[in-house]
């Protein structure tokens, strides 16, 4: 019989929001009903990714390209927060795992890079199938504005 993984379901959701370092709304990823750099600033216990955003709007634009073709795709690394000031992936970038599972998607594991080459070490985010699809159509639908 195969392993079985039991996962407690996070909710996902992407919309504008004022911060705190910013003059204007950004882009926010949330989880839970907090920002997804909150919940990463928790589980590292600091403060790195106040100033990150989600990469929509990318002043480079094959980076902004890869985001729409890997918001499509599953066992792949997807960049989900960028520098805010350089807004393309030549500075800060933090990026998931997402992995499919029977059915939910889980970002597995995170790290810095588009490459994630250094870990970050936060526990992963479980999604019901459905809900994880809303966020990526949302999350397309801001891009292509």
């Amino acid at each position: 019989m195969g392993k079985s993984h039991k996962y407690i379901h996070s909710k996902i959701g992407i919309r504008q929001d004022q911060m705190k370092g910013f003059q204007h709304p950004q882009y926010v990823i949330t989880i839970n009903d907090i920002t997804l750099n909150d919940y990463l600033n928790q589980n590292t216990q600091s403060r790195s990714f106040d100033l990150l955003v989600p990469p929509i709007g990318l002043f480079n634009n094959r980076d902004q390209q890869k985001v729409l073709e890997l918001l499509s795709f599953i066992n792949v690394a997807l960049p989900i927060l960028v520098c805010s000031d350089d807004m393309d992936f030549s500075c800060t970038v933090v990026a998931t795992n997402v992995e499919e599972g029977e059915n939910y998607i889980i970002w597995k594991t995170f790290g810095y890079g588009v490459d994630m080459s250094k870990p970050i070490h936060v526990p992963p985010l479980t999604f019901e199938k459905d809900v994880y699809t809303e966020f990526v159509e949302a999350f397309k639908s801001f891009i292509q504005k």
